[in-house]
């Protein structure tokens, strides 16, 4: 249960503004005021540097939303915490990005279903940002990622790294040469959706070679996998995936992969989870569990 004055700097925090931050908790604006001034005075430092429309916040203030925003999420864990221990439930409640939760983490949740039939399971697979938020909002434990985050903001611990490469059609003659990452310009791109992990890195590489996704003929963007690996089939354009979730299609021949000089890329895959969390020896518990589920 975060106290009220704290709550009150954090949706100051987000709102910027004193009118709305009354507003949205229900509160006249000079109570929202005294509690930001009794806040400074008991931390004995200056949270605001500047008020109205050009609302900052000091070094000393970002410091205490990041704390106040940590210590919120895992406040609303608590209950629910207790809760399990008290029903002799076991939870997992997790979230995954999209490439690890339908390649990776399938034969793991296999593995724990026979192990431990009692187990109660919830994944979401949804993309970095939201998965993000679920986890500030308590409503996962911990996410399993591809994509960059924030590493100030949480914790976190090295899943694998997992290679990073450009597929294509065996009908693409770009399929059996050796290819200069300007040549593929000329191709349609098939991305995923803004957000996605899988984007996000295939941005950055990009970006190091002073490429945009706008560069290539056309950009085409679907949110399903399934769907981006039979467009590659059918020779509609190229993407950019990595080996574990194209390993089956490049198996069989379904996809081809691009050889392109000069592009190498390798990026972790991570088990993320919130700071300080009451529950931390529990989280651990299942990283260590699904590193040894991964490799038995």
């Amino acid at each position: 249960m975060l106290d009220n004055r704290l709550q009150t700097f954090l949706t100051l925090c987000e709102t910027c503004n004193y009118t709305k931050t009354a507003e949205k908790l229900n509160m006249t604006q000079p109570a929202v005021t005294q509690h930001i001034q009794f806040l400074e005075d008991y931390y004995q430092v200056e949270l605001i540097a500047e008020k109205g429309r050009n609302f900052t916040l000091t070094e000393e203030g970002k410091t205490l939303q990041a704390y106040v925003k940590t210590l919120k999420a895992n406040s609303e864990r608590i209950l629910p915490l207790l809760q399990d221990i008290k029903n002799r439930v076991k939870p997992l409640k997790f979230g995954a990005t999209l490439t690890i939760g339908e390649y990776m983490v399938p034969p793991i949740l296999c593995k724990i279903f026979e192990e431990d039939p009692e187990t109660n399971i919830l994944m979401v697979v949804e993309n970095t940002n939201i998965l993000h938020e679920m986890l500030w909002e308590g409503k996962i434990d911990f996410a399993l990622l591809e994509g960059n985050f924030d590493r100030s903001q949480f914790q976190f611990k090295l899943i694998s790294n997992e290679e990073f490469i450009g597929v294509c059609s065996p009908k693409n003659e770009i399929a059996y040469k050796a290819n200069k990452l300007e040549d593929l310009l000329d191709q349609n791109l098939i991305l995923r959706e803004p957000g996605s992990g899988t984007r996000d890195i295939l941005e950055q590489a990009l970006y190091n070679k002073n490429i945009g996704v706008k560069d290539f003929k056309r950009k085409i963007e679907i949110g399903n996998m399934n769907a981006i690996i039979e467009l590659c089939h059918q020779n509609i354009g190229i993407t950019f995936m990595y080996r574990e979730a194209a390993k089956k299609e490049l198996a069989e021949g379904y996809l081809k992969e691009i050889s392109i000089v000069d592009f190498k890329i390798d990026h972790p895959f991570n088990f993320v989870y919130l700071k300080d969390c009451p529950d931390k020896s529990q989280i651990e518990y299942w990283y260590e569990r699904i590193i040894n589920l991964r490799n038995s």
